[in-house]
């Protein structure tokens, strides 16, 4: 019995002991997972960056083993090591092993950060110096355009000018201009009425004669 008892004792601290081991690899499972997903993201970036300075960064072999003599990461986060008999390979950062990825990017993260400086004083150089053209070209464009009203400005008056002129010449013409007078109608003059309408008569009514009358 008690060796029997000893013997489940010792099957449940096995089990027990399996079920620790699994649960102790499922957690570095997941941090083997974890660790290479980081590595990824890392690669990425760097991989944005180095295309971003476009440049050829040294890093020391010994992070890629002894039998390497030179190191370098150059453009889309390629590292491109030689061997110490003449040989040559290039590898993408992402397909490196994690903690080999990890040792690349702290090895040019100084460098890196240098050249992206750089590049930011001169593109904010380029920037300032378009800015001051811009300004100029908009001071230009101001200057001009009241220029061109200006000279609009003058043009019209010198219209109104130009046509008061003319009226003022008109009016002075019609008044020097003799009038001429309208020619009045005559009213014909009547003509005395012939003596034609009438009789003259002398003597009596009972000595009656016919005058012809006389035309004036």
């Amino acid at each position: 019995m008690a060796e029997d008892q000893k013997g489940v004792e010792g099957s449940g601290k096995f089990v027990d002991s399996l079920r620790d081991i699994q649960g102790e690899y499922i957690m570095l499972t997941d941090l083997y997972e974890k660790e290479r997903s980081y590595a990824q993201k890392l690669s990425e970036m760097m991989r944005a960056l180095q295309f971003e300075v476009d440049s050829t960064i040294q890093i020391r072999s010994e992070i890629l083993g002894e039998g390497y003599r030179a190191a370098y990461l150059v453009s889309e986060a390629v590292v491109v090591a030689f061997s110490k008999d003449g040989g040559m390979i290039s590898r993408p950062l992402y397909r490196l092993p994690p903690n080999v990825i990890v040792s690349v990017i702290e090895e040019c993260a100084p460098e890196l950060r240098r050249l992206i400086s750089d590049k930011r004083l001169t593109e904010t150089n380029r920037v300032r110096s378009l800015e001051r053209v811009l300004k100029e070209l908009k001071k230009a464009q101001a200057t001009f355009k009241q220029t061109r009203r200006e000279e609009l400005d003058g043009s019209d008056d010198e219209s109104k000018t130009d046509e008061k002129d003319r009226g003022t010449q008109d009016d002075s013409a019609s008044e020097t201009r003799p009038q001429q007078k309208e020619p009045q109608e005559v009213a014909p003059q009547q003509r005395q009425a012939s003596s034609k309408e009438g009789f003259a008569f002398k003597g009596s009514f009972g000595d009656k004669r016919e005058i012809p009358g006389i035309s004036p």
